[in-house]
């Protein structure tokens, strides 16, 4: 029985390194706009270099990264290469977080806003002394 408890236990943690690395491949800011600069279609690298403002040098070195990871589907066709998603849980688990931390953004940055005039705070930064009119 404790062997059994030991396997389980060794075959979990390789499971959370494996996740582990699965999420640091999303960890770097630019491999998220490369993501989302390719969700929809395959583009080629200057299509993703212009979408994603930065260098090729840069866009390339971070393709090469996701593509070895297997987050990536690369082609060449002549003088281009294409590239797309490989793996699609990676852009639905990229699409659900950002917009989680969108709307965490959105709700924060508007509770922190002063009121304006005529409208009501959200309940979270109104006083609770009532002042005379």
């Amino acid at each position: 029985m404790e062997t059994s408890a030991v396997s389980v236990t060794s075959d979990l943690d390789s499971v959370f390194e494996s996740a582990s690395g699965y999420f640091a491949l999303l960890a770097e800011p630019m491999r998220l706009k490369i993501l989302h600069a390719i969700c929809d279609r395959e583009r080629t690298v200057g299509d993703i270099v212009t979408a994603t403002g930065a260098t090729q040098t840069t866009v390339s070195r971070h393709l090469g990264a996701m593509h070895r990871a297997g987050a990536l589907s690369r082609r060449r066709d002549r003088n281009f290469t294409w590239y797309g998603v490989a793996d699609t849980t990676l852009t639905e688990l990229c699409r659900t977080v950002c917009v989680h931390v969108a709307a965490r953004e959105l709700f924060v940055s508007h509770a922190e806003r002063p009121a304006a005039v005529g409208t009501v705070a959200p309940a979270s930064t109104r006083s609770s002394r009532r002042t005379p009119q």
